[in-house]
């Protein structure tokens, strides 16, 4: 039996080779789209699930009070770790990690190459199954020069030579011996490196650490536990850790999975509430919605053939079949569609998943050795078939022989309410894409046009490294007078990136029991000259003034002087912990943090030895590239062991806007697939419409209706359900996109128009796709249509 449906399907297929492709084309668009948005969410999903015994691997995460509300940062004391490891009971392991300053140069022989690193305790690796293809994971940082490096490093490093006990250079000054090579890190995990260095490299190489106490944040502390039973309990102890340890200090630590950071990275008052699990859920939700989309419009144009279909089931009814043979018999064909649909989509994917990665900047592929990925792919072919098929299977093998073969050609009652049902949900959702579209775009782009405070055109990035660190000023007053730049300053990091900040700022008239967070930055001569801030008052940093370079002057933002209250700043006597400073300029507010939030108060002391980076202002007056090309030159003379780096500042800026930006590419790439094959179905809808009322159609054009009044017939049917559709898109849009914008605090008003605009498209778009049936219908001869009569 099985054997003869599918027979009877495949040369149904067969013969209608036009339907068959349009019907599977937009199932295999469906199902495309489907796979490749679940190859994204997998992708952030298993962020991290490498990694063995994952479920008893926590992140030590900070909860600070503060102007009225609880800050959560992943930053911990130097002291913490081996404190857990001594009063918790149940840790295994206990260990510090720094991911954002062990970038440096690496040479072996002649070759040199600037990689990304860490520093971490030793135990790290017992903590974090990475695979050790050569070397002890439990000893591989217990040396104080021991390096351990990744296979594709070790491959660039020393070629088809055995790496380990290989001597290599860090930024040309310590030896390294190599007691580990690891497997590549997955793209898809928290910490990215190629190197990893013992802990006490990094208290060597920064002496401040050493000495750092309970009240200095800049460590992460990750925390192995025995068990996950045991989590409530080491929490309870590590509640008051900070306080007890250093008293006053109202810090309380906590432990947080480490399977949940990439997902639920988002902390309210203390508490997760959300991250990239939102824009997961998201995918997810329009994922399965494109694959119904599609689903409906197979069954539309399955449908849309009924008359054909119709005499075909009624003859086999006469002959004897029953219901069911003919209900499996269409399932069987709508099943064999499905897949080749899915062969197809496979195909798409195939073909495009390159560009896909490029567009989004990620690194997705598509698991062909693993078992679960056929088991995806065949259950959504089979699902997708079985779905599809149901509806036109029941809805076709319910007429009735007798009236069918004398050309009555209805199935049950709510054969075409559903249909229209189905309309008005895909038309629905295609107005909420649209909406959200427009929306994203224009919050990205408010966000891009506001102030930033600073001139980020024509600023360029270079990092003080290797003998740069004490020919900074030469570097700086070589290209000046070359002609290169204007204006040149050091920071303490780059002016894009956030960082240090700090609650010990008191000014006159701070009450006791005020608390404000204030951000920290540290900026050389010619600060706001360089940077392209207004100062607003006083002056800035000079080397004429003996108290800049004496760390006794301060400058701060207006944030912090509309805070302090201070009507005329300038002279003011305010403290930075014990240390007393003189407030010598005020500057205006410029983005240094996320460019969604507001501008905390800031205060910027003389950088003088602590610049990390120079910035400089280029010659406008020359061409970019021109004045690149010298400072380039400039470098490998000043700093010949370390290749030339420069960053441009509006290109690192505009990283910022990197996950909403990803967030409106992926809703208009997917949104528009959806719309796409949502028209399919309308254009289904239009061929039923006209297959039933072919001699209407005709018998109006014999009394003389024009090609125009038959086109507004068809037409205005399939505009009612774009209408009830837009109606029921708009209250859900505004609801759902005005609580995605809450989450900014500088957002944009959802406006009247936006709706209205993303209504008038769906219209158009409508009247596209049925215009060709309608005007195909009316023009057709009325002599063929009425002839049976």
């Amino acid at each position: 039996m099985f054997k003869n449906n599918l027979k009877i399907a495949w040369r149904s297929i067969i013969k209608h080779k036009g339907f068959s492709l349009l019907n599977a084309g937009g199932l295999a668009l469906g199902i495309a789209s489907c796979l490749m948005l679940l190859l994204y969410v997998f992708y952030h999903i298993n962020y991290d699930k490498q990694f063995k015994n994952l479920e008893n691997i926590y992140l030590v995460e900070n909860n600070q009070p503060g102007d009225g509300k609880i800050y959560t940062f992943a930053a911990t004391p130097r002291l913490l770790a081996p404190t857990i490891k001594e009063e918790v009971p149940g840790v295994v392991r206990s260990v510090r990690v720094i991911d954002y300053t062990a970038e440096g140069l690496l040479t072996y022989k002649d070759n040199s190459f600037k990689k990304k690193g860490l520093f971490a305790d030793n135990g790290f690796f017992d903590i974090f199954s990475y695979h050790f293809i050569e070397g002890n994971p439990s000893t591989a940082l217990k040396l104080p020069n021991s390096i351990v490096i990744t296979k594709k490093l070790a491959k660039t490093l020393f070629g088809n030579e055995d790496p380990i006990n290989k001597i290599i250079k860090r930024n040309n000054e310590l030896p390294l011996t190599v007691t580990g090579v690891i497997e590549d890190v997955p793209v898809n995990a928290t910490f990215q490196f190629e190197f990893v260095l013992p802990w006490v490299m990094f208290e060597d190489s920064n002496p401040w650490a050493k000495d750092s106490g309970w009240g200095s944040n800049f460590a992460r502390t990750v925390v192995q536990l025995k068990s996950s039973a045991s989590l409530s309990s080491a929490n309870s102890i590590m509640k008051g850790m900070i306080g007890r340890h250093n008293e006053g200090n109202e810090n309380q630590v906590f432990l947080y999975p480490f399977s949940k950071l990439h997902l639920y990275s988002n902390f309210e008052n203390g508490k997760a509430v959300g991250g990239m699990i939102d824009q997961i859920q998201l995918f997810i939700t329009l994922a399965i919605c494109i694959l119904l989309i599609a689903c409906v419009n197979f069954m539309n144009l399955s449908t849309a053939r009924s008359e054909e279909r119709a005499k075909e089931v009624g003859i086999r009814k006469a002959i004897g079949s029953n219901r069911k043979s003919l209900i499996w018999q269409f399932i069987t064909e709508s099943v064999i569609l499905s897949f080749l649909s899915t062969l197809a989509a496979l195909l798409i994917i195939v073909l495009t998943l390159p560009y896909f990665n490029d567009l989004l900047n990620i690194k997705l592929t598509l698991p062909y050795n693993q078992w679960y990925t056929w088991l995806l792919i065949i259950g959504t072919g089979l699902m997708s078939g079985i779905f599809a098929g149901s509806y036109p299977a029941f809805y076709l093998s319910s007429f009735e022989p007798i009236k069918v073969l004398k050309g009555i050609f209805k199935g049950g009652r709510s054969a075409l309410p559903l249909r229209k049902v189905l309309v008005v949900v895909q038309f629905a959702f295609a107005v909420f894409l649209i909406t959200a579209t427009i929306c994203i775009y224009r919050q990205i782009r408010f966000v891009q046009s506001k102030s930033i405070g600073f001139d980020k055109n024509n600023l360029v990035e270079v990092p003080i490294e290797g003998d740069l660190k004490d020919k900074t000023q030469v570097f700086i007053n070589e290209l000046k007078s070359k002609g290169v730049v204007t204006n040149a300053t050091t920071f303490s990091q780059s002016i894009t990136q956030s960082g240090s900040n700090t609650w010990g700022v008191s000014w006159p008239g701070k009450a006791d029991d005020e608390q404000i967070l204030f951000d920290v930055f540290l900026a050389g001569n010619d600060f706001t000259k360089s940077a392209g801030i207004k100062l607003l008052e006083g002056r800035e940093f000079s080397v004429e003034y003996p108290g800049d370079t004496a760390h006794k002057t301060i400058m701060i933002n207006e944030t912090a002087a509309k805070i302090m209250k201070l009507k005329h700043p300038i002279g003011t006597l305010i403290h930075y912990g014990d240390q007393p400073m003189t407030v010598i300029g005020v500057y205006k507010d410029f983005v240094w943090g996320s460019p969604y939030e507001k501008t905390r108060p800031m205060i910027t002391q003389y950088s003088g030895d602590n610049g990390v980076v120079i910035d400089l202002r280029l010659n406008p007056a020359k061409t970019i590239s021109a004045n690149v090309a010298v400072i380039n030159k400039t470098l490998k003379s000043v700093n010949p062991s370390f290749p030339p780096t420069v960053k441009f500042v509006d290109s690192d800026f505009e990283k910022k806007f990197q996950n909403e930006q990803l967030l409106a590419t992926l809703a208009n790439l997917f949104g528009g697939l959806a719309i796409i094959i949502s028209c399919l179905g309308l254009f289904g809808l239009a061929a039923y419409a006209a297959e039933q009322r072919v001699k209407e159609i005709g018998v109006r054009k014999v009394l003389g209706a024009t090609v125009f009044n038959l086109t507004a017939l068809l037409s205005r049917d399939f505009l009612k359900l774009v209408a009830i559709a837009i109606v029921i898109a708009v209250p859900v849009s505004v609801w759902a996109l005005n609580n995605w914008l809450q989450k900014f605090e500088y957002r944009i008003t959802l406006n009247w128009w936006m709706v209205l605009l993303s209504g008038l498209i769906t219209i158009i778009i409508a009247l596209a796709t049925v215009s060709y049936q309608a005007v195909r219908a009316a023009l057709a001869n009325p002599v063929k249509s009425l002839r049976s009569e």
